[in-house]
């Protein structure tokens, strides 16, 4: 028998089971008691909306109680009081001030409407009925901002946040300055009339020249007062807000009108879409040319050349903008050594003067020069040449990017070779500066497979300076001679994706008109400037380590430092590869077209430039310790159009050997006056071990690398060039092609070629066929010694004109 429990009823029935309360409702049902495991702690989509909606509250609560507590300012900013620039020398002397201000309000009802509107096309259509912020913009900006790592804001400003920004904010780029600024115009969109906002805007805005306001602007860019614009006349004005400096087209390049020109038909278009405009008034308009700017006292002579060089650094590099800078309080420090510019000024001035005689001779008008000089270690500018006076030639010569240099060109094509091999068969293979090419002047340029490069419907020959044959040569002794024919063959077995890689690689701006992968890039078709060819020259001075060009040491802004870019170095070329260069362009010094470099007396390299029809003329050089770029050339004064140099200066042609390596080698006397005498290191025998090419592409050295004549040096006759395949830069040679007889061509031999020639020798047998596979006797080695025999140095004609 059971006993049973305290308090149990005796022989009943079992009792109900308890009845448990129902538990209360959580407000937020979060681990989810409805889930077991871990799905309870997954939030679900009522959770996230739920979060979504309270954070967006709190996201509106907080600009409600900013907006509540953000005024319009009631003073303007600083900008009202104009302060002064000062640009110094390196050696903390003052050069020039700038900054005065130039400012004349008038009401809106001055402006005529379709000046208006052609603003309001340029910066923002939807004014009238926008609510003085563009949402879309701003954010699209924001995330510009944050995917560019915040290193600047991008644009997404109404007319409204403009005026904001240049009234009461300052110009820095910050998220926060930003969002300030959008609140401020909301409210000033409530409070003011649209009418007195662009009023208000057309007063403040900066157009350059020193002019803020659309009255000041008028008179700087037309001599007439607001009231007289044309709309041609105020679409221009609209044009320059964007970007003053690079839209003034007194005082910028060719590309630099063209831009200008397609922003003034953007304006104008968009005010025929806009309805602000007839298709029939929009086919009237013609663009109207400016005033040449009237120069800051101060800025003569060489003056403006260096302010707004250093001016254009301090843009460039995103260090401040131009309203920024024209507000003043800079102190800017530059690179410039005072008795290096004086001497490169005086230097350049001075040749001019005792050769040029343009009031009797015609081809002495319109002669320009571009000067440089940077300091191998450190990249600072020490030294430039803009032009005779700054007041009377506004372009700077220095840094414009429009003349073609021709065959300095050519050792940046010779580098990216060292550095990347030649293209053979399927495979790359090193050279080294005596690696031999057929220098004739008749030899046709081939792609890698054969196939011959065609211009016009013929094969390119490109030809050297005065028709003149050098037999197989070096690429040492081409360099000396500036052989065409053979460089541009290495540019295609190179190939010219590559040389272009290795030329951006050495300095170059990616930028820079003309550096395309074409067929002529060789011969010197792009145009860097003056400024660009030293900088990147100094890299093979400074045995392949690069650092960009600079030309401000220090900045401050009321007393406080502003930041600067730094100034890291990158070894872009093995010190091997850099030291053969160097031995190849002291070789051209030593007994090529640089010869009157030699007056230097001391160890120096370089390359002389003369471009088709005699339109510029170069020469780059340095020591190890400089190096600079003089570049010379002839443009219309009144068309702007280059022209040739054929009797200026009473020589029967102007080459790079000549006058600019006169003018080089006066200035880097002075310049280097007193500083010890540098040898350049001697490079080893072969650099192919430097580690830049495959170490499976190294073939023996009797099937070297590609010969641009399909002879063997000691050979008369040259065979027939085969035909067949297609004109690829990356297909393998032709085998079994059908051959036909005509000029020579330059052909990378077999990689299974044998008895390729070193130091001149035949000793390999039988001549290459065009470089058909499995053929023996390839025509070209890596030669230990020079071509003997070769006719005296000159200079070159590159004929890029009509290189394909």
């Amino acid at each position: 028998m059971h006993n049973q429990g305290p308090g149990a009823p005796a022989g009943g029935p079992p009792s109900a089971p308890a009845v448990t309360a129902p538990r209360r409702r959580r407000f937020i049902d979060y681990p989810r008691s409805n889930k077991s495991g871990v799905r309870r702690w997954i939030p679900s989509v009522k959770h996230f909306a739920t979060a979504f909606l309270f954070v967006l509250g709190l996201l509106f609560l907080g600009v409600g109680v900013v907006y509540a507590i953000t005024p319009i300012p009631s003073h303007a900013n600083a900008d009202a009081t104009k302060q002064s620039n000062i640009w110094q020398w390196s050696d903390g002397s003052e050069i020039v001030r700038t900054g005065a201000t130039n400012r004349q309000n008038v009401p809106l009802s001055d402006v005529p409407k379709q000046v208006q509107e052609a603003f309001l096309a340029a910066e923002n259509r939807s004014f009238y009925t926008d609510s003085g912020i563009s949402l879309t913009g701003t954010v699209r900006g924001l995330l510009k901002s944050v995917t560019s790592g915040g290193s600047s804001l991008q644009g997404g400003s109404t007319i409204t946040q403009q005026y904001v920004k240049n009234l009461y904010l300052t110009q820095e780029q910050t998220v926060s300055r930003k969002f300030k600024e959008a609140i401020i115009a909301v409210k000033m969109d409530r409070e003011e009339s649209k009418d007195d906002i662009l009023e208000g805007y057309l007063n403040t805005v900066y157009f350059g020249r020193g002019a803020y306001g659309i009255q000041a602007a008028a008179q700087a860019y037309y001599g007439v007062n607001a009231s007289q614009l044309t709309v041609e006349q105020g679409a221009y004005l609209a044009v320059l807000i964007n970007a003053p400096g690079v839209y003034d087209v007194k005082n910028t390049t060719e590309r630099g009108r063209a831009n200008a020109v397609a922003r003034w038909n953007y304006v104008l278009d968009g005010m025929v879409k806009s309805k602000w405009l007839t298709p029939e008034q929009r086919a009237a308009t013609v663009f109207p040319e400016p005033l040449d700017p009237k120069t800051q006292p101060g800025l003569e002579g060489m003056n403006g050349y260096l302010v707004e060089t250093a001016k254009q650094y301090l843009l460039d590099n995103d260090v401040v903008d131009e309203q920024e800078l024209a507000a003043g309080g800079y102190t800017i420090r530059t690179t410039f050594d005072k008795a290096k510019t004086r001497a490169m000024y005086d230097t350049v001035q001075n040749t001019l003067k005792d050769n040029l005689d343009p009031a009797t001779r015609a081809k002495d008008v319109g002669v320009r020069v571009g000067g440089a000089s940077v300091d191998v270690a450190t990249g600072r500018i020490v030294a430039i040449y803009g032009g005779p006076d700054y007041v009377k030639q506004y372009v700077n010569s220095a840094t414009r990017r429009d003349v073609q240099v021709g065959s300095t060109f050519k050792p940046y094509v010779l580098a990216a070779g060292l550095r990347d091999g030649v293209q053979d068969n399927k495979k790359r293979v090193p050279i080294t500066p005596q690696t031999r090419y057929d220098g004739d002047d008749d030899v046709v340029i081939t792609y890698p497979n054969g196939k011959p490069v065609m211009e016009g419907g013929k094969p390119w020959q490109p030809g050297n300076e005065d028709d003149r044959n050098f037999g197989m040569i070096t690429l040492s002794r081409a360099m000396d001679v500036s052989a065409n024919t053979v460089y541009a063959q290495l540019g295609m077995d190179v190939g010219p994706e590559k040389v272009v890689e290795d030329s951006i690689r050495s300095g170059l701006s990616p930028d820079t008109p003309g550096l395309e992968p074409n067929p002529s890039l060789a011969l010197g078709t792009a145009t860097p400037s003056a400024l660009d060819m030293a900088n990147s020259y100094a890299s093979f001075a400074g045995r392949g380590s690069h650092v960009d060009a600079y030309s401000v040491e220090q900045l401050t802004h009321n007393g406080d430092d502003v930041g600067l870019p730094d100034h890291d170095h990158e070894q872009v070329y093995s010190e091997g590869q850099a030291d053969s260069v160097n031995q190849v362009l002291q070789s051209v010094v030593e007994s090529g077209t640089g010869t009157r470099a030699q007056a230097l007396g001391r160890p120096a390299a370089g390359k002389t430039g003369t471009t088709d029809s005699n339109k510029s003329a170069w020469f780059v050089g340095y020591t190890p310790q400089l190096s600079t770029a003089i570049g010379m050339f002839r443009q219309n004064p009144t068309t702007n159009d280059f022209e040739d140099m054929y009797g200026t200066a009473g020589l029967a042609r102007v080459d790079g050997g000549n006058l600019p390596t006169r003018m080089w080698t006066t200035y880097m006397r002075s310049a280097m006056a007193g500083q010890p005498v540098v040898n350049f290191p001697v490079p080893a025998d072969d650099n192919s071990d430097d580690g830049q090419t495959p170490a499976t592409s190294g073939p023996p050295e009797s099937s070297g690398p590609p010969s641009t004549g399909s002879t063997a040096p000691g050979t008369t006759t040259p065979p027939p060039a085969t035909s067949s395949g297609p004109p690829t830069s990356s297909a393998p040679p032709a085998t079994g092609g059908s051959s036909s007889s005509g000029p020579p061509t330059s052909r990378p031999p077999s990689s299974e070629g044998t008895g390729g020639s070193t130091g001149g020798s035949t000793g390999g047998s039988g001549g290459s066929t065009g470089g058909s596979t499995g053929g023996s006797g390839g025509s070209t080695g890596s030669s230990t010694g020079g071509s003997t025999g070769s006719p005296p140095a000159g200079d070159e004609d590159t004929n890029p004109d009509t290189a394909p």
